[in-house]
């Protein structure tokens, strides 16, 4: 999660940075844009992997019949 926590920490201070343009500077904008999409898009990846893993471990959960010993969490280990 820290990964996200990153992500989101360089896109508020990009977005701080363009804010506080104070004049049009185009090279400047277009540089913080540009890293800006980079940051926006990194964010992204994160959250749909994060949502792919979520939903993947649901349906694991979900496939588990509990009358089944085979899947269940219980150790079959016996002391001799």
């Amino acid at each position: 999660m820290s990964n996200l926590y990153q992500v989101q920490e360089r896109i508020k201070f990009l977005q701080d940075q363009l804010d506080s343009l104070e004049h049009y500077l185009p090279e400047t904008y277009q540089l913080l844009m540009e890293e800006m999409d980079c940051q926006q898009r990194q964010l992204m990846q994160i959250k749909i992997q994060d949502f792919y893993n979520t939903q993947g471990n649901e349906q694991q959960y979900q496939n588990l019949d509990p009358r089944d010993p085979d899947q269940t969490q219980k150790s079959d280990y016996k002391r001799t």
